[in-house]
């Protein structure tokens, strides 16, 4: 925390250079002296937002151990996102007392979305997504996590982010017959979502038999034929940022 202020308070201090220094030079040097103090901020930020991620990335590293155990057993017996909720309110008051408020807010961002990812990505593992126990469980627990971010945050951008969360619980509760029909429409708003992630999904639902599930990925293969990563450059979502679920074209 105190290198990401640092590099801040650098950041302004030039900025404050440039602005009384900058005109008293002659027309020859200015544009020089702009460019390389301009170029000494981007580094001054470039380290202060390494530091802020290198933060996310402690407080994630002791949370490892729950979202690992994300869908499993000990999930569905235990109330798991207790300690998860109790670990970032200690981490939180620390950042919000000590961190620049521009840095914090950037920070809460990276957390906010680290958790978000880590509900999607747990899909990987080998767990097991129960009819009704599921999303009944994902619904309280999305909830109780909205209340702790909004606490901390824009409530919009909150909303936003966990929307990749109520996409995997509509993918959990969708009927066969409305899977097709719900996975093309999530597209349509995140062309991204990756359909190695709904297969995986799909195939760790235990309502679906084996000749239902068989039916279901072949038809979202054949509508999904000839999909592109390089079309979807420019509409990159938080799909994008899945560490199990590579980007398309990736």
């Amino acid at each position: 925390m105190a290198l990401a202020n640092e590099q801040i308070r650098s950041v302004v201090q030039a900025e404050t250079i440039r602005d009384e220094t900058g005109d008293r030079l002659s027309r020859s040097h200015q544009e020089r002296f702009k460019a390389e103090l301009s170029q000494s901020m981007d580094i001054f930020m470039n380290i202060a937002e390494s530091a802020t991620q290198t933060l996310a990335d402690i407080v994630f590293s002791d949370l490892r151990p729950i979202t690992a155990a994300l869908y499993t057993a000990e999930w569905y017996q235990e109330d798991l996102l207790q300690p998860v909720i109790e670990t970032l309110k200690d981490y939180c008051q620390d950042f919000q007392d000590h961190l620049d408020k521009y840095l914090y807010k950037r920070l809460m961002q990276d957390l906010l979305s680290r958790f978000a990812l880590s509900y999607v990505d747990a899909a990987s593992g080998k767990v097991k997504f129960r009819k009704g126990k599921s999303s009944e469980k994902l619904n309280l627990e999305l909830h109780r996590a909205t209340k702790f971010f909004k606490e901390h945050m824009d409530s919009g951008a909150v909303t936003e982010t966990l929307s990749i969360v109520r996409i995997l619980i509509s993918l959990i509760d969708s009927t066969p017959t409305m899977i097709f029909l719900e996975f093309f429409s999530v597209k349509k708003q995140y062309p991204d979502l990756p359909l190695a992630l709904v297969e995986d999904i799909l195939a760790k639902r235990d309502d679906l038999d084996k000749q239902q599930l068989k039916g279901i990925l072949e038809s979202l293969r054949q509508k999904s034929k000839g999909e592109t990563g390089s079309s979807l450059a420019k509409q990159r979502t938080l799909f994008s940022k899945l560490k199990s679920y590579p980007p398309l074209g990736s």
